[in-house]
């Protein structure tokens, strides 16, 4: 096994670009902007894995690497790329740690973690863990910050998530209480999912749980157009937050409302209601993730 930090950078709310703009002008302006992005991976020894829709995989001989790829990512791009009206962002999460390397692509725990650290982003950001960034050397006039600890699975204890602020100028920037923070909810409270004929129950002590195609999920799923790690439903606050970090998106129902489509993105859960992977079909439930709340 290899020691490697990966690298996901992604652009941030791509599904608004083909709605709006078409596919054709929506796949020109992501082709640009990885393009871009891979171009600043190159220049820190970052090496491309696969190009996954609108994200790349990268991998970098140390954290630092990433780190500062990723800082030069986000300032090629914020700013300087426009559809019509609507400006790009990206998202991007690094880790470092032991892979396996096989055929042109990498697997294992890192791997998911980087993932992880992805989908924990929003747009502008960069998003790593302690473990990670203690190996990292900040530029001058740049800066970090806690955003709290979560459970990531495979990880015995909480893991502390670090944002990379790359803005040069950041005196504006207000210390916000983070959805990761982890604290004592008001109430408690329990949710029970059921999904391809298994019930599970998250509560305070299970809050983390998540879902995909690969073995390694705690709910499995064998819906093809889902992800091998599709999403996470993480219990924080009193809340059960949904949390998107798939390839082609969720689709989530509410009670009687209408299906909402979220991607790489995150939405509190409330109630009772259903998934769907990839597409807005509700037709199997045996394909779908149902889910009830209980105080």
């Amino acid at each position: 096994m290899a020691e490697l930090c990966i690298l996901f950078a992604d652009i941030a709310d791509s599904t608004a670009l083909f709605e709006k703009h078409g596919d054709t002008a929506a796949r020109e302006a992501i082709a640009s902007v990885l393009d871009v992005l891979l171009q600043k991976a190159e220049v820190h020894q970052g090496e491309l894995v696969k190009t996954i829709g609108d994200e790349i995989m990268c991998v970098f001989p140390q954290a630092n690497h990433a780190m500062l790829a990723s800082v030069d990512m986000q300032n090629a791009v914020s700013g300087n790329f426009v559809l019509g009206n609507h400006p790009i962002s990206i998202r991007v999460g690094f880790h470092f740690g032991k892979v396996i390397e096989e055929q042109g692509d990498v697997f294992g725990d890192a791997v998911n973690v980087a993932a992880r650290m992805t989908g924990y982003a929003k747009r502008g950001q960069i998003i790593t863990n302690s473990a990670t960034f203690k190996d990292c050397h900040l530029p001058p006039m740049l800066d970090q910050r806690s955003l709290g600890k979560t459970k990531v699975k495979g990880k015995l204890l909480a893991v502390e998530i670090i944002e990379v602020l790359w803005q040069q100028d950041i005196s504006q920037i207000t210390r916000v209480t983070s959805a990761l923070d982890i604290k004592a909810p008001a109430t408690q409270r329990e949710m029970t999912v059921k999904i391809c004929g298994h019930t599970h129950t998250m509560t305070e002590q299970s809050p983390t749980k998540t879902i995909g195609r690969g073995i390694d999920n705690d709910l499995q799923t064998q819906v093809l157009m889902a992800s091998r790690l599709h999403a996470e439903i993480q219990y924080s606050g009193g809340n059960f937050k949904y949390t998107d970090m798939s390839t082609n998106g969720s689709w989530v129902k509410q009670g009687q409302s209408d299906p909402i489509r979220i991607h790489r993105d995150s939405m509190v859960l409330q109630g009772e209601g259903v998934v769907a992977f990839g597409e807005a079909d509700f037709s199997d439930p045996e394909q779908l993730l149902c889910y009830c709340i209980k105080k």
